[in-house]
């Protein structure tokens, strides 16, 4: 089968306006380098019977502000929390093999999983649930003590059952690092070898990625970026903020299955096309059935209740809103690099930026709202803040300690909406973190936000409750619950 991906310039956007499109990019959002990549159908037909797919990539500014040295078009990023949908594809291999199924519970596959003091999730959880997040598992806990050996995500296992549930088993839909890294491990049983080492022989080497790499003695032999942090107070309103290198390239080994895949910008794009083309590489290789891509990119969670950014959850994808036009993608977090991908089934187009600084989640919101924008696609809807006051029925609803694992939010009655909102900093504010106080507003769409001075647009919050009657604040895909 013929090469059904052309490096070459797309009809949607040429080459050097996407070229300066990047470079203003970087200088408005103080970035020191990023590579961006677009995959359009070939000579603009989306009903081409040949599918061939036209993709093109842009790269500028450097690695790393120590060094100086220039990103190149190979240069490898961290694509973060993107390698969940990798570490998905892995499983749905197996589920094409008949040797697991979505149903499947992880204990069955695991027989030592447990989560503690919930035997609802220890004994029922499925790989459904894994994909999806709504498994209740801690989602945000990355130990450096687990080592650097083959063992580390079979102790990262043991160690993620150690934390509480964070919701009921089937939501509400909470973010959770710590249920990809157990998907991870139902891979290495499975395949009888380390995920690092079934995403090269299953993933990257059939489909001839030879810029996708896990391990950092693999990543260092190609170039590189190392992330940076915003090297201002996160209270301080400064666009473009000043940034400085971080002093961690990487998150531990044991975390890799739900964020420590390195690439190329132009082997992410390849990969996109898989579900694109049905489960076929851009080289011919299937390496996915056709029903499991539809699977992968089908809705399985609704996430309406939670805000108007996402429309909901498929297996690994999130369904991001873009108004009228089906879409799926995911972004990407690692120390200091930011990663973000969209992709647009109807219009056989893909988006994607590789960044290395935390101001890049904000940069490919703009870089994707921008060329999504010349196929006709609406951008998607924005938050908007009201200035009413909170009833005193919302008060008494919100009012509250809301916390866990590296998390902790409060809300106080008072402050001009009638509610003033306290977040403590997390491990994503960088070194620079610091408490923040802010009014938590109405929004127009129904839900609430706060205006974070780091950020250029709101926060949007929502809270929400569990079947079983608990409450929970919602940010970020992420839900905390209330505890006093």
């Amino acid at each position: 089968m013929a090469d059904t991906l052309h490096r070459e310039e797309t009809s949607l956007i040429g080459h050097a306006e996407l070229q300066e499109l990047l470079d203003k990019a970087l200088a408005d959002y103080g970035v020191p380098g990023a590579q961006v990549g677009v995959v359009a159908p070939a000579g603009g037909n989306v009903a081409a019977s040949d599918g061939r797919l036209a993709a093109d990539t842009v790269w500028s500014g450097i690695v790393n502000k120590t060094t100086g040295y220039p990103v190149q078009q190979d240069t490898l990023f961290q694509i973060g929390s993107i390698s969940k949908i990798w570490t998905t594809a892995l499983a749905m291999q197996l589920v094409d093999e008949g040797k697991l199924s979505l149903d499947t519970r992880v204990k069955d596959v695991l027989p030592d999983f447990r989560i503690i003091n919930s035997p609802e999730i220890t004994y029922g959880c499925t790989i459904r649930h894994l994909m999806c997040h709504i498994n209740g598992i801690e989602g945000d806990a990355f130990p450096s003590t687990l080592g650097r050996g083959d063992d580390c995500v079979a102790k990262y296992v043991d160690y993620i059952g150690k934390f509480p549930a964070r919701t009921p088993l089937g939501g509400p839909l909470s973010y959770s690092n710590g249920a990809f890294v157990v998907l991870g491990r139902v891979v290495e049983v499975l395949r009888g070898m380390t995920w690092d080492a079934a995403l090269r022989k299953y993933l990257a080497e059939p489909c001839g990625f030879d810029h996708v790499w896990t391990l950092p003695e693999d990543v260092l032999r190609y170039s590189s970026a190392l992330g940076h942090y915003r090297a201002v107070a996160n209270d301080q309103q400064v666009f473009p903020a000043p940034v400085e290198p971080t002093t961690v390239w990487q998150l531990p080994r044991s975390s890799g299955p739900c964020g420590q895949v390195s690439a190329s910008i132009g082997d992410l794009l390849g990969f996109a096309t898989l579900f694109l083309n049905g489960g076929v590489a851009p080289n011919g290789k299937r390496v996915l059935s056709a029903r499991s891509v539809e699977r992968m990119t089908t809705q399985q969670v609704s996430l309406k209740d939670q805000g108007i950014e996402n429309i909901g959850w498929a297996l690994g994808w999130q369904l991001p809103n873009w108004g009228d036009e089906p879409a799926f993608g995911h972004g990407g977090a690692t120390e200091g690099q930011r990663a973000n991908i969209v992709i647009f089934p109807n219009r056989r187009i893909v988006i994607a930026t590789l960044t290395n600084a935390d101001a890049g989640s904000q940069m490919a919101a703009h870089i994707a709202r921008a060329i999504a924008g010349r196929a006709g696609i609406a951008a998607p809807p924005e938050i908007t803040l009201s200035d009413r006051r909170l009833t005193a029925e919302e008060i008494a609803n919100i009012v509250g300690v809301y916390e866990r694992h590296e998390e902790h939010q409060e809300y106080r009655e008072g402050g001009p909406t009638g509610v003033l909102g306290i977040y403590a900093p997390d491990p994503d504010d960088g070194p620079y973190g610091v408490e923040l106080t802010l009014p938590l507003h109405a929004t127009e769409q129904g839900y609430y936000a706060v205006q974070r001075p780091d950020q250029r647009t709101p926060t949007e919050i929502a809270f929400v409750r569990a079947a079983d009657g608990r409450r929970y604040v919602a940010s970020g895909h992420r839900v905390t619950p209330k505890v006093a």
